[in-house]
């Protein structure tokens, strides 16, 4: 197993596990995610690594039974891409403004990752799938989802 998918699954697991200043460990001060100038452009150019944290701290606290899985892992070079799944029942606080709702939620999303010098330096992906979070409507076939972008990530996706 390479150094890089190392790192990535002590991350994944630290996060996990509630331990979310491992995001101030494992990504570079300098980290840029190609997500952020669509759904948070006002942080472009700033240190991200916060929204990571509050990504994983937001989530815990909505899904107090969260289980995180990762399903596929591919290594290239410098990239790294994993698609996971976050599985909770939304019981605890609000998930990004939507109060507890008691239904069980799963979160899908895929993230490509760069690695340098042990730290993860760039992002691209996030959550594609959030069925039963509330955020925006299910997709029919007459009409196209609203609010797609609007949809919180995970800079890191991970």
């Amino acid at each position: 197993m390479s150094e890089n998918l190392k790192i990535l699954g002590r991350y994944s697991t630290r996060m996990a596990a509630g331990d979310y200043d491992a995001v101030y460990e494992v990504f570079a001060p300098d980290f840029f995610s190609h997500v952020t100038p669509r759904v948070n452009p006002e942080a472009v150019g700033t240190d991200i690594r916060a929204q990571e944290h509050r990504f994983w701290e937001t989530a815990k606290t909505a899904f107090p039974d969260m289980q995180f899985e990762v399903h596929l892992v591919l290594e290239h070079d410098d990239l790294v891409v994993s698609n996971w799944t976050l599985v909770g029942t939304h019981t605890g606080g609000a998930y990004y403004g939507i109060p507890a709702s008691g239904k069980r939620v799963t979160i899908n999303g895929t993230a490509i990752l760069r690695f340098r010098d042990g730290k993860i330096v760039e992002h691209w992906g996030g959550p594609h799938c959030m069925n039963g979070v509330g955020l925006s409507p299910p997709l029919t076939p007459h009409a196209p989802a609203a609010g797609v972008d609007s949809a919180p990530r995970s800079p890191a996706g991970t």
